[in-house]
C-alpha cells in the first residue's frame, strides 16, 4: 500500500472514532406510551350495588311500617346489623331504644302488643299510637288525653286514660307524671301519688300553687 492510501485509511478511522461519542450522547428516540383504555365497570358490580341499595330501602320501609313495639325494636336492630354504614343508622338506633322501652312499659301497664296494630280512632289518634310505640312520650300523653276527654275518634275510658297516662309518665313526660299522681290521689294510693308527684317535679314540671299540696 502506498503512502497516500495509508494516510487516507487512517483519516477515515479517526473520523469514525470521533463520531462515536457524539452519537452515544444523543438520547434514543422514545416511542409514545400506549394509551390504556379505562376498565369498564362490570355489569355484575352495578347490579349488586343496585340490589344492595334497593334492599336497604326496602328494609328501612319495613322498619317504619311496623307498629308493635317489639317488632319495631327487632327490625331496627336487624337493620343496624346488616347496614351499619347506612345514612339511617342514627334514626335506627333511636327507634330501637325507644321501641324497646315502649315494649317494656306496655307490659307494666297491661297493654297488649296487638293493641298497637288495631285501628281505634281517627288519623290523629293513629299517628299518636304509632309514635307511642316508638317511645314518644308526648304521643302517649295525647292518647291519654283522648281517652280522658273522649276525642280523636274514641270514647272516654278512664281505665285507658290511666294506662296511657302511666305509659307517658314512665317514658319521662313531666305533666303526665303529675296528672297520674292526681289520679292515684283520687284512688287513695298515697305512696304512688307521692312517687309520681316527685317524679314530675324532678322532670321539671311546675304545678300551679293551688295544686301543690305536698312538701318535698
Amino acid at each position: 500500500m502506498n503512502r497516500h492510501g495509508v494516510l487516507t485509511g487512517t483519516a477515515m478511522v479517526w473520523s469514525m472514532t470521533l463520531a462515536l461519542p457524539e452519537a452515544a450522547a444523543r438520547p434514543a428516540a422514545r416511542e409514545p406510551a400506549p394509551q390504556v383504555a379505562p376498565m369498564p365497570v362490570r355489569p355484575l358490580a352495578i347490579a349488586m350495588a343496585v340490589n344492595l341499595k334497593q334492599g336497604q330501602v326496602g328494609r328501612w320501609t319495613e322498619v317504619n311500617s311496623a307498629r308493635r313495639p317489639s317488632h319495631i325494636a327487632a327490625l331496627a336492630h336487624a337493620f343496624l346489623r346488616d347496614y351499619p354504614q347506612s345514612a339511617h343508622r342514627e334514626q335506627a338506633r333511636a327507634l330501637e331504644a325507644g321501641a324497646t322501652r315502649a315494649a317494656a312499659i306496655k307490659r307494666e301497664v297491661g297493654l297488649s302488643g296487638d293493641y298497637f296494630e288495631t285501628a281505634h280512632g281517627d288519623a290523629a289518634f293513629d299517628a299518636s299510637l304509632l309514635g307511642a310505640a316508638r317511645g314518644d312520650a308526648e304521643a302517649a300523653y295525647r292518647l291519654a288525653m283522648a281517652f280522658g276527654e273522649g276525642k280523636s275518634g274514641v270514647i272516654a275510658n278512664l281505665y285507658r286514660h290511666e294506662q296511657w297516662m302511666r305509659f307517658a309518665a314512665e317514658l319521662g313526660h313531666a305533666r303526665a307524671s303529675w296528672d297520674l299522681a292526681q289520679i292515684y290521689n283520687t284512688y287513695g294510693r298515697v305512696a304512688d301519688a307521692a312517687h309520681f308527684e316527685k317524679r314530675a317535679r324532678d322532670l321539671g314540671y311546675k304545678p300551679p300553687p293551688r295544686l301543690s299540696n305536698r312538701d318535698y
